[in-house]
């Protein structure tokens, strides 16, 4: 029992570390023509990476997981590459390696897939208390709103019905808007229409693939 409690009381902090104010996070990210929920998302892989190096030195439980994990998946893995030099590469791997040799249990999951689970928990849940406000729900009725993957997470924390009707509604009337740029998009595919494009309608395809799948960063 006390070392789930010390699991759990490490996660806490790492989230708390990556992501100390949810509510604040969401508010800036709602400023993008994005799903708000990725934004935040997309930038915990860096921000992991850019203090790994000094916290890999100073700081046991750390270690302790990502050597428990074998490092990290696959995507994540190659972000590290392009971030960290080579030397706090082959320090950390140097470890993680041998850790893994002398390993008779499979790896955990990847510590920075986990610590984005917790914070997309705690920004959902924030979400959703934010749109029991209807001021906040006419807001967020204007705004990009969210991916399909995190709108139905938000759904899934079975909110009040006033909550619920306000995504349901915002995420059909903004992918309604959606289809109608993609389908003039199509239709100006012809010289000399194709100029005539609005700036919302060449960027639709991009919206679309931001608003079926989430962010690319994840």
């Amino acid at each position: 029992m006390a070392d789930a409690t010390a699991e759990q009381r490490f996660w806490e902090a790492e989230l708390c570390r990556f992501l100390p104010d949810p509510g604040a996070a969401l508010e800036e990210a709602f400023e993008y023509l994005c799903c708000p929920v990725c934004k935040v998302l997309a930038n915990m892989p860096f921000d992991y990476f850019r203090f790994l190096p000094p916290r890999w030195e100073g700081e046991p439980r750390l270690r302790e997981s990502v050597c428990r994990a074998g490092g990290f998946c696959n995507h994540h893995t190659w972000r590290l590459s392009k971030i960290q030099a080579l030397l706090p590469i082959a320090t950390a791997y140097a470890e993680i390696l041998a850790a893994q040799r002398d390993a008779g249990t499979a790896p955990e999951p990847c510590p920075v897939c986990r610590l984005q689970r917790l914070a997309e928990q705690a920004l959902i849940a924030r979400l959703v208390e934010r749109l029991a406000d209807p001021s906040r729900r006419e807001e967020y009725s204007h705004a990009f709103g969210l991916c399909y993957p995190h709108f139905h997470q938000a759904l899934a924390c079975e909110p009040d019905e006033s909550v619920r009707s306000a995504v349901i509604g915002a995420q059909r009337e903004r992918s309604e808007a959606l289809i109608g740029l993609l389908r003039a998009y199509i239709e100006k595919d012809e010289v000399p229409a194709r100029w005539s494009r609005t700036d919302a309608e060449v960027r639709s395809p991009r919206w679309a693939l931001l608003k079926t799948a989430g962010n690319e960063d994840l």
